[in-house]
Parts: structure tokens; C-alpha cells; sequence
């Protein structure tokens, strides 16, 4: 029996290292050990009593159980179809995985199998990223015979993205942008050779290889807080510096080039009344956030009503435009800012800049300060928490690093 317990442990221990492992590989694994943590944390809780421990000893995460809380009560007052509501309320429950996935890490302390669980499946996925990017490999063969077996939900994006493996770039930019990050963290700790190559390899495969301005962002942001945190040799930021000279006047820099170009060309269209390009669309839906927290300033229009506002908001206003208004249609603006507020109104809103304040300014280190910046920026783009793979992603690194100093004690 005691031998069972003990095995029964030993699985513990590997369920959230799992769930990192295969967040560029696999949504289902990764939903499936998440779930599997989460669940083993809260039976946890029950068999040691440990609510009031961690809920009311840590306002961070009675924020978080608010904001799932709203979108409760929104389901109640909601414009939306009762499948919208739900389903969108199923997307933010991951909110709630937070406190569960901190106390899980205070129970098993295996935050050091997390990382490197996380750092050997992210870096398969970027050694397979480059293989792809330079057609060493012919990846195609693997995405036919998923799609025959259906295994996989591998959709055209990725397919036919040059740098993504398994999931959309926006994803993979993302983590690979803090795997950078980690890695060069980690590596100027050790002084370990390998990772500060491996940060290199992410670092280019983000800039110059990836489609994701978001990620693009976060990693300059990064890069700077690298700058005034870990490398603080002069000669070391100048080489650094010269090294990004040279590769953005390398062939390599190409795709880098366009993206950012194709934001001034989607603003000269935009002047025509055209709004086809990402730019475009995103305008719009600010445009539509302003208009909802303006008519429903308090508690919005409810869970998972961007959509049916967006309808509404198209029938009493002309605009004219040359695309079709079912490219508008959708509950997810691209920003998590307008999609809360337009939900929840101002009380959700300020419930989540409280959020992303503690989270901000929490005592936890430079890799604390590094996830909330991921959060912030990533949220600004994206509506993160209805995203399921960045949600998913956001939720575990804010629950292994918040008030979390072990990776600078290592």
C-alpha cells in the first residue's frame, strides 16, 4: 500500500512539468495535465484544510476569483446566447487555475522539473522550428497524415507558416519570447554556454523569423530588461547590439521587415474606408469597446457579448466599409483590455488592472517582473484569458513565479 502512495506521489510531482512540456506540442496534453494539476491541488487543499491559508493571506488571489466571480454574475445579465455566455465562461474558469497551480508548487517544490521540463519541450519545438524555416525537414508529411487521423487540430495557419511547428505563431512567438528570456536568465546564473545560445537561437527565431508584432514587442522589452538587470557588461550590450546590425542587414531580416511595413501600408488603406488588414480590424474593434463601455459603463453587456455587440453596433451605425461585416463578428477583439470591458464594464476592468498591478509588483524577483510584463503586453494584443493555449501558457508562468524567487536561489 505504501509503495501505491508513494507512485501515486511520484505521478504528482510530473503532472504541471507535463502540462509546460507540451505547450508547443500539444493542446490537448496540455489541457489534460493542467486539469490533472488544478484537481490535484484543490483535493489537496481539502485534505489540509488550506483555504483560508492561501485565499486570505494573498489579495492577489482573491482578485482572481472576483474576476471569475463577474463573469458569473455576467451570465446572468448577459446580451448573448446562453451557449456564447457559457462557453466564454468556460474559457475564463483558467483564471481560477492560478491559486491551485502556486499551491500545487508549495506542496510538491518541484518548481526546478517544471523549468526544465518547459525548457527541453520549448527548445525541441525551436530546433524543429529552424529545421522547418530552412527545409531541412519536410514537416508537411507529418501535418497530411494528422489530418487523416484526425490526432491533431493543425489548421492552414500553421501549415503554411514557415516557423511555427504545431501551434499558431502568435502562441509560439510568445513562449518562445519568455524562453529567451529564461534561458538567458538562467544561463548568466550558471554560466552556461548552451543556454545563452539557446536564448540566442529564440531571440532570432522571435525577430526575424516569427509573425507575431506582440511577440516582437515583448522580446525588445525583454532584451531591455536584460540590459538593466542581467547583462550589465558594457561591451557585452555593444556586441549584442553590433550582432542585431548585422543580422538585420542580413537576408534573414526580411520577414521581420515586412511585418513592421505592413503596418504603415495597413493605415494608408485604412484611409480609404478599407479595414482588411490586422491593423484595421483591431481599430474597429476599439472603436466598438468605446462605444460599449460608453453605453454600459458599469457592468457591461455580460459574459461573452463582444459578439452580439458587435452586431448591434454595426445595425445603428453606417459605416462604410470594403470588407464584409462578418469579419468583424467574433467575441474575441484581439485585446483583453476591450474584451473585459466590454463584458464587465468598468468594475471588471479595474478588477483586472488591480490584477496586473499585484502582479506587477509582487516581491517575487526579475522572472516575476518578466511574466508580468508578458502579461501586460500579451493582453494589449490578445484577448489572453479566452485564448486557450496563451491563456493556458500565462496562467502556469503566473503561478510558478509569483512571489517566486527560487529561480534566482538556484
Amino acid at each position: 500500500m505504501s509503495n501505491f502512495i508513494f507512485a501515486i506521489e511520484k505521478i504528482n510531482i510530473y503532472l504541471l512539468p507535463l502540462a509546460v512540456f507540451f505547450i508547443l506540442i500539444s493542446t490537448a496534453a496540455t489541457n489534460f495535465f493542467l486539469i490533472l494539476t488544478v484537481f490535484i491541488a484543490f483535493v489537496f487543499c481539502i485534505k489540509n484544510n488550506s483555504f483560508d491559508e492561501i485565499f486570505k493571506k494573498d489579495f492577489f488571489f482573491k482578485i482572481c476569483f472576483l474576476i471569475f466571480f463577474l463573469f458569473v454574475i455576467g451570465c446572468t445579465y448577459t446580451i448573448a446566447e446562453p451557449n456564447e455566455a457559457l462557453a466564454t465562461l468556460k474559457k475564463y474558469t483558467k483564471i481560477l487555475y492560478i491559486p491551485f497551480i502556486y499551491y500545487y508548487l508549495k506542496i510538491f517544490k518541484n518548481e526546478k522539473i517544471v523549468l526544465n521540463f518547459f525548457l527541453f519541450g520549448t527548445t525541441l519545438i525551436l530546433i524543429l522550428s529552424y529545421l522547418k524555416y530552412f527545409n531541412i525537414i519536410n514537416i508537411n508529411n507529418f501535418y497530411e497524415y494528422a489530418k487523416l487521423l484526425s490526432i491533431t487540430g493543425i489548421d492552414e495557419k500553421i501549415i503554411n507558416t514557415k516557423s511555427t511547428v504545431f501551434q499558431h505563431y502568435i502562441v509560439q512567438g510568445i513562449v518562445l519570447s519568455f524562453y529567451s528570456f529564461l534561458c538567458l536568465f538562467k544561463a548568466h546564473d550558471n554560466n552556461n554556454f548552451i543556454l545563452y545560445f539557446l536564448s540566442a537561437l529564440a531571440f532570432i527565431n522571435v525577430i526575424f523569423l516569427n509573425n507575431s508584432r506582440a511577440a516582437y514587442i515583448i522580446m525588445l522589452i525583454l532584451l531591455l530588461l536584460s540590459f538593466y538587470k542581467i547583462i550589465t557588461s558594457k561591451k557585452t550590450r555593444i556586441a549584442i547590439i553590433a550582432f542585431l546590425i548585422v543580422f538585420m542587414a542580413s537576408n534573414l531580416s526580411y520577414n521581420f521587415k515586412n511585418r513592421i511595413s505592413h503596418i504603415s501600408s495597413d493605415l494608408a488603406i485604412m484611409q480609404t474606408d478599407d479595414y482588411n488588414s490586422s491593423v484595421g480590424m483591431r481599430y474597429i474593434w476599439f472603436k466598438i469597446g468605446i462605444h460599449n463601455i460608453l453605453n454600459e459603463p458599469i457592468i457591461g453587456n455580460g459574459t461573452g457579448s463582444f459578439q452580439q455587440s458587435t452586431i448591434n453596433y454595426f445595425k445603428n451605425n453606417n459605416e462604410n466599409f470594403k470588407i464584409g461585416l462578418g469579419n468583424f463578428i467574433s467575441n474575441n477583439p484581439h485585446s483583453e483590455f476591450i474584451s473585459i470591458s466590454s463584458q464587465l464594464g468598468i468594475i471588471g476592468l479595474l478588477s483586472f488592472f488591480i490584477f496586473l498591478y499585484l502582479l506587477l509588483t509582487c516581491p517575487g524577483g526579475i522572472m516575476s517582473v518578466a511574466t508580468s510584463i508578458l502579461v501586460i503586453v500579451a493582453s494589449l494584443f490578445n484577448s489572453v484569458f479566452y485564448d486557450n493555449m496563451i491563456g493556458l501558457f500565462l496562467v502556469i508562468i503566473i503561478g510558478l513565479f509569483y512571489k517566486s524567487k527560487f529561480a534566482e536561489q538556484n
